[in-house]
């Protein structure tokens, strides 16, 4: 979505923010929860989020992408958070991560989940430096630049953090059992 053309009207603001929303949401609450670990934290975060962006679009200059500011501004607000609160690590809900599900048996489908857990829970374990990169790039598809802007990192402390990140999870036994 492109906003540089786009009058800034209350109308408009109020149209841009739906499709904003729309598009940005679920991702948006997944980035801050892999910050924050705590459901209602993470939907905080995404309220506020949306709540700056509604009140700050019309500052919006559009040299990057709108997903780049938006996941920014979550980075930001999750981090506010985590230094005020120092959290307790809570199980990553796994509901927000499925695709939609294509027939398969109860079997497979048991099988698929065990294994999307325990990739998510290594995930989780991993130090943030690492886990922020990882959800970034495999979750939200986001580009090594574009992960640079978001977390105002250079590219290649992005690439850095992403092999790390992959190395240690490649070292974890029960992923390494998953992925032989």
């Amino acid at each position: 979505m492109t906003m540089k053309n786009k009058a800034v009207t209350y109308n408009s603001k109020e149209n841009v923010l739906d499709e904003l929303m729309d598009s940005h949401s679920k991702k948006v609450y997944l980035l801050a929860y892999s910050y924050v670990k705590d459901q209602g934290t993470a939907e905080d975060v995404t309220q506020d989020v949306f709540i700056k962006l509604y009140n700050n679009l019309s500052s919006f200059r559009g040299e990057a992408a709108i997903s780049s500011w938006i996941y920014r501004i979550t980075v930001n607000r999750a981090k506010d958070i985590l230094r005020r609160r120092k959290l307790a690590h809570i199980k990553y809900p796994l509901k927000y991560f499925e695709q939609e599900n294509q027939a398969e048996s109860t079997e497979e489908a048991y099988l698929k989940e065990s294994k999307k857990e325990q990739v998510l829970t290594a995930i989780l374990s991993l130090p943030l430096k690492y886990r922020e990169v990882l959800i970034l790039h495999y979750f939200h598809d986001q580009s090594i630049e574009s992960i640079g802007k978001t977390l105002d990192q250079k590219e290649n402390t992005i690439k850095t953090r992403l092999s790390r990140g992959r190395e240690k999870l490649k070292s974890n036994p029960l992923i390494r059992k998953e992925l032989l």
